[in-house]
């Protein structure tokens, strides 16, 4: 069994269509025809069934399996392919969110510094939304970033560096800002301002609003921490933040819920649970273990 084959017949379920496909391979289709012939000859079964030319193509049970496993194969033929290029390599590629690259990239800087790996390091600034799927994809050797206490990510190794929780930001020259600790409900008359759906924050304080029952009666939604903080200064509402993202930010506190409405979050470093690191990406990665 051919992975050449395998990919045609992936392409084919998922088109529908011997012209398509053909195309897209530059090949003929006759080509596309002979390929699924060798393919039920090898499993000994129909794997596509259609009347006449005209007819809707349809796939058998024996045929979507052949399309899964395939899959599979040709997912794991790229890993292959992708690690083994990776191994070869002497630079290690170090992605973070924007919290983690704000918080800590001077200091891990510092210490790949003091290893003498700088010169092998590579450094970018992703979307947190974005780094588990490049770094699954092989874009990344390693990503920093924020995650909820009871996230699990398949695939995915990861190490918790360090603990913080999410606080309200308030005006530093408010009342809330003098007190140790708040009950949510005394903010129901105050505007919340949220980050979009996509960001940790935001789905920590529906986990609290799920938790408490809290409903905000005024909400505003941006996109970015500084616009956050900056509106928060001005006395225009408060905040849900992690308590790391505005430290040293002029004009705002962070206050703790009391405890029953805290959700903790972790600092971490996340590998791909296949990834087999060379030598300096191994050093690398110890350094940023004991971060």
């Amino acid at each position: 069994m051919e992975f050449k084959d395998l990919e045609y017949f992936q392409k084919l379920v998922e088109t529908k269509s011997y012209i398509e496909t053909a195309n897209y391979f530059h090949v003929t289709q006759p080509a596309i025809t002979a390929m699924v012939k060798r393919l039920e000859k090898e499993v000994d079964t129909k794997l596509i069934f259609k009347i006449n030319n005209r007819a809707q193509m349809n796939i058998t049970p024996a045929g979507l399996v052949v399309y899964r496993q395939a899959k599979n194969l040709l997912q794991a033929e790229q890993a292959v392919l992708m690690e083994a290029k990776r191994a070869s390599e002497n630079n290690f590629r170090l992605v973070y969110s924007e919290i983690a690259g704000s918080a800590w990239l001077a200091s891990v800087i510092t210490q790949l510094n003091q290893g003498h790996l700088l010169a092998s390091i590579e450094t970018h600034q992703d979307n947190s939304e974005h780094l588990v799927r490049n770094l699954r994809e092989g874009k990344y050797d390693a990503i920093l970033f924020s995650k909820l206490s009871d996230e699990q990510i398949s695939g995915i190794k990861i190490t918790n560096l360090r603990k913080y929780q999410y606080d309200l930001i308030v005006p530093a020259n408010s009342e809330l800002a003098r007190q140790s600790e708040i009950d949510i409900f005394q903010t129901r008359n105050i505007p919340l301002i949220m980050r979009h759906k996509r960001f940790l924050s935001r789905i920590a304080l529906e986990k609290v609003k799920t938790r408490t029952g809290f409903k905000p009666n005024k909400k505003l939604v941006v996109d970015s921490i500084d616009a956050t903080t900056q509106l928060i200064s001005k006395g225009m509402g408060i905040g849900y933040l992690m308590n790391l993202a505005v430290k040293n930010r002029p004009g705002v506190v962070a206050v703790p819920l009391i405890p029953s409405q805290q959700v903790d979050c972790y600092a971490c470093l996340a590998v791909r649970e296949d990834f087999i690191p060379n030598q300096i990406q191994e050093k690398c990665l110890e350094i940023l273990r004991n971060f």
